[in-house]
């Protein structure tokens, strides 16, 4: 009988990535959608709450450029 492997918890589009908060300096990760090329954005730390400019550069399913910082 053929495996069968379990649903991605993602579409193919998205990619989570892990980075370091720039404030608290934990480990965190946020779900990049890699379809969209270029993308700025404000995300809320899940341990510290406080606010963190993510820039995020794709190009055919990979993150070419990825930064975290303090807006």
């Amino acid at each position: 009988m053929p495996r069968r492997h379990p649903p991605r918890e993602e579409p193919l589009e998205t990619r989570r990535h892990v980075f370091t908060c720039p404030h608290c300096g934990e480990r965190i990760s946020a779900v990049l959608d890699l379809s969209a090329g270029y993308q700025r954005y404000i995300e809320d730390c899940e341990v510290c709450c406080n606010p963190i400019e993510i820039t995020c550069q794709a190009e055919e399913g990979a993150i070419i450029a990825f930064q975290a910082g303090i807006p």
